[in-house]
Parts: structure tokens; sequence; C-alpha cells
């Protein structure tokens, strides 16, 4: 078996063989992803995250979403997905929406295929409206804008659950989702697979 990202084969032995022989990546590139486990303060809300976006992890989702390489989905919840279980055991993942443009060019919903893994209960309960505007504002002025979600017509939603994104900058898509469930008596938890630092986020290109 090869490297998705590098091409070299998998070796299958040592610590990395041992506890994760169904791993995509080698460990040299497996290597490169910084990983986090902590709370992010965004306002009035905590998001946890697994990994600090870095060059490794950016070039692993860009191939994924905006290049289309659907075999990538399975690496970025391989090896937390035990952790995630455990973590959220009762909850159902709502995911964060991409814009229909996005869905459309892209031909699938990044985030369905990447949460699947885990198999949880997992929604896609929103929608989102066109992103342009946002991207090209500052880091500033993204953190105070509300982002355009809403919550589809004739959706249940369970009593405890997380919202879940790839990558949090300002936390503002979360925050547009939260308002969209206010006056719902419901438990909500923040998740988002990582973190992008202030310093890096002009350079961040998600949803």
């Amino acid at each position: 078996m090869r490297c998705l990202m590098c091409g070299k084969k998998i070796e299958e032995q040592g610590f990395s063989g041992l506890f994760y022989p169904g791993d995509l990546l080698c460990g040299e590139c497996r290597g490169e992803w910084q990983k986090d486990g902590n709370y992010h303060s965004f306002g009035d809300f905590q998001v946890y995250t697994s990994y600090i976006y870095n060059d490794a992890f950016s070039s692993c989702l860009l191939q994924f979403k905006e290049c289309g390489d659907e075999a990538l989905m399975d690496v970025f919840l391989y090896r937390i997905r035990n952790e995630l279980r455990k973590k959220y055991r009762g909850y159902t993942w709502l995911l964060m929406p991409s814009t229909a443009e996005n869905e459309e060019r892209r031909g699938f919903h990044h985030l369905k295929e990447m949460f699947s893994s885990l198999r949880m209960p997992v929604m896609e309960p929103f929608e989102k409206d066109s992103d342009e505007i946002q991207k090209k504002l500052g880091y500033e002025e993204r953190q105070k804008m509300s982002s355009q979600i809403r919550l589809k017509r004739n959706i249940t939603i369970p009593s405890r659950v997380v919202l879940a994104d790839d990558i949090v900058t300002t936390g503002a898509t979360m925050r547009g989702a939260r308002n969209a469930l206010a006056g719902k008596k419901i438990k909500i938890a923040y998740y988002a697979v990582a973190y992008v630092e202030k310093k890096q986020a002009f350079l961040n290109r998600g949803d």
C-alpha cells in the first residue's frame, strides 16, 4: 500500500504500523501534522480541535476538497475516531454547510464524506448563502460578520448535538449555525478537525 500524499510505500512495521495498520498516510507525511487536542475560545463558546492547521494539513485538505480526491476521505479522522466516539457518545454530528456553488463544483459534500468514518449519527440540517463576500473580508471583519446560515425546513434536531467543521478560523460559521438553532432546548458542543491560528487566517481558504 502506498501513501496517498507522497506515493511512498507504507511500511507496516514499527509503532505506527502496529497501532494504525490501515492508515493511508505514511509515517513521514502523518508526522508533519501538528496535533492539538485543545479548546479554543470564540467569544461565548469554545471549539475543540484535534490538529493545528499547518502546511501539511492544508495540502491534504486541498487535495481532498478542491481536487476531488475522495480516496482521502478517511485520512482526517482515522487516528482520532476512537477518541471522538468516546468524547461525543450519545451526540449527533451536525455538519456545517457548504454553499450550493461549492457542492455543485466539487460533486460531493466533503464533511459528509469525512465524518462518515465515525459511524455515528450525522445530519446536514443547515443551508448557507454564497460566501464570496466573506472571503474578501479581513480576519477582524469576518469575526463580526453574521454567517448567512439557516435551518432547513421540517428538520427535527436531537437533544445533544455537535456542530462540526473541517477547520475553524473565526468561529463565524458555527456561530451562525448556533443562531439558527436558537430557541431549541438542546445541548450543543463544538468541534473542528483543525484550528487555524490567527497568523494563518488570511491564508485560510476553507468554507
